[in-house]
């Protein structure tokens, strides 16, 4: 039976349950939702109104990690999310974890800060959304800037994220030096989690992507800064020769 994947198209949880099947090679379909009243259904096939969600021969499985190692256990013969040594396994786990905490909450708040300022980014994204779509986030861009200069809490917050996903991203480059892969010579959960989670400040060249024309479209602040150049290219990378 084909998988079905019920994701929010921007979310970057849904990227890396929806990178967790590519790099299994498992045959997928794609249902979109949009957050609002559309969770209404998720809770009723989920219990939970969070996306992404799974749906596979009668089971339904909610959170980007639960339907990472949902898959490792269905599907062990496929190309293996986890490695089999047990020490490595436990470091796959921990830093997965660890990005999903500092990437996972973050990215979405830094993202917010630096793509609104981005005229080219703005205008990628306004090209593949509908015409309202697009001129809400122009309007959007007007005010985020002025509310962060007025409001100390928003821009501590702000600068707070940044501070922990430069870190993460940083820690991540260094990690790239000594080994091929974020743990080891292998790929693993880790680095689909790494990837993934800052879906949003470059999009991919995937086949999956929710508007083809966003491929390649970035946060140039973020994805094309030199001291985390690293890392963005072994993300490019690794979508070349692992994802769809």
């Amino acid at each position: 039976m084909t998988i079905v994947l019920h994701r929010f198209p921007l979310s970057h949880f849904s990227e890396k349950a929806r990178a967790a099947l590519d790099f299994k090679g498992l045959d997928y379909r794609i249902v979109e939702h949009r957050p609002g009243p559309e969770q209404i259904a998720i809770y009723r096939l989920s219990g939970q109104r969070k996306l992404p969600v799974i749906e596979h021969d009668g089971t339904v499985v909610a959170d980007s990690t639960e339907i990472a190692l949902y898959l490792e256990r269905t599907f062990p013969d496929r190309p293996r999310l986890l490695p089999e040594d047990p020490s490595a396994r436990l470091e796959v786990l921990a830093l997965e974890a660890q990005l999903d905490d500092s990437l996972g909450r973050c990215a979405p708040l830094v993202w917010m800060r630096h793509a609104l300022r981005d005229e080219r980014y703005i205008d990628a994204l306004g090209a593949a959304m509908p015409p309202l779509v697009s001129v809400g986030l122009r309007a959007l861009a007007a005010v985020v800037p002025l509310a962060e200069a007025r409001l100390g809490p928003i821009q501590r917050r702000l600068d707070d994220a940044e501070s922990t996903v430069r870190a993460t991203l940083a820690d991540l480059c260094a990690r790239l030096e000594t080994s091929r892969y974020l743990v080891g010579d292998e790929p693993s959960l880790a680095d689909i989690a790494a990837v993934t989670l800052v879906h949003l400040f470059k999009f991919p060249p995937s086949q999956q992507l929710f508007r083809p024309a966003l491929a390649g479209a970035s946060v140039h602040s973020i994805a094309e800064h030199p001291d985390l150049a690293r890392f963005f290219e072994f993300r490019d990378g690794f979508y070349r020769d692992h994802l769809h």
